[in-house]
């Protein structure tokens, strides 16, 4: 099944073409600043809005830092800190989820009455409270965002686990005298690795929405750090002068959402069993 989910995907033109983007972009953050695209902070004021070059290939921004050194570390804020918010977030997601929708009875309503508590705290207030709590500008909003994903995890992954939970395989595991962790690990957690793996891909792309966001409202984020959401804020005063300051770290914004989202869409539809019905 495995090996056909992954023809399948391949075969999906948009999802590639989306894969390779997303992994050109995360391979440039790590390259470039190897190839001496590194220097986001020193000022050369001399160079304000430099012609675009090899040099600066995205010229330079009003104190004269290069915008594509600019671009590609904070991409490594941007990217590397929403990674780390989607894998607790999963993590503990597919872990309550499971258990609860497997146990059921009074865990199953704890838990679901609690993601939607959890639902309703906004994640900018909670990153704000986290960082003053845990110390300033040391990544600690990634837990907000962690926290506001985990009940889309936990729900998603509890509708997979009460459908898997009613087969007759878990049925005659029980009979068996098999553990309930046996059962989860060998049995359920591999009926639901498909909603498992295009969760964290929609998960992926919500955490660097919200990881912008709260760049861009200065949370958690301590200047210079090049975090694409605080640099537009950083630039937005010049918009109207000087737009293109603005305008491209929205676009790697937009372009890692969007290229994420047709990968997950791309997962979707490659591991949905219902089209292996068709082939």
């Amino acid at each position: 099944m495995f090996k056909r989910a992954v023809r399948r995907f391949v075969r999906n033109r948009t999802a590639m073409i989306a894969l390779i983007i997303f992994v050109m972009m995360v391979l440039s953050c790590f390259i470039f600043p190897l190839l001496g695209y590194n220097d986001f902070e020193s000022l050369h004021l001399e160079s304000q809005y430099a012609p675009v070059s090899l040099r600066h290939p995205f010229s330079t921004d009003n104190l004269g830092r290069d915008l594509f050194t600019r671009i590609v570390i904070g991409g490594r804020y941007t990217l590397g800190l929403s990674f780390i918010a989607t894998i607790i977030a999963v993590v503990f997601g597919v872990a309550i989820g499971t258990l609860a929708a497997y146990k059921g009875g009074w865990l199953d309503n704890f838990t679901s009455g609690l993601t939607q508590a959890v639902s309703a705290i906004p994640y900018v207030l909670t990153a704000i409270i986290l960082e003053v709590s845990l110390g300033w500008g040391q990544g600690w909003f990634s837990l907000a965002i962690a926290l506001a994903n985990m009940p889309a995890v936990i729900q998603s992954v509890r509708a997979a686990v009460l459908k898997v939970r009613q087969q007759e395989f878990i049925s005659a595991a029980r009979v068996a005298g098999k553990s309930d962790l046996f059962i989860i690990t060998k049995h359920v957690l591999r009926n639901i690795y498909s909603t498992v793996i295009v969760r964290f891909c929609s998960t992926y792309a919500a955490s660097i929405v919200a990881c912008s966001v709260l760049g861009y409202l200065e949370v958690g984020i301590s200047s210079p750090a090049p975090e694409w959401g605080r640099m537009v804020a950083d630039y937005f005063h010049l918009i109207q002068t000087r737009g293109f300051l603005v305008f491209i770290p929205c676009l790697f914004i937009s372009r890692s959402v969007l290229c994420v989202t047709m990968i997950s869409h791309g997962l979707r539809d490659a591991l949905d069993p219902k089209e292996y019905q068709h082939e």
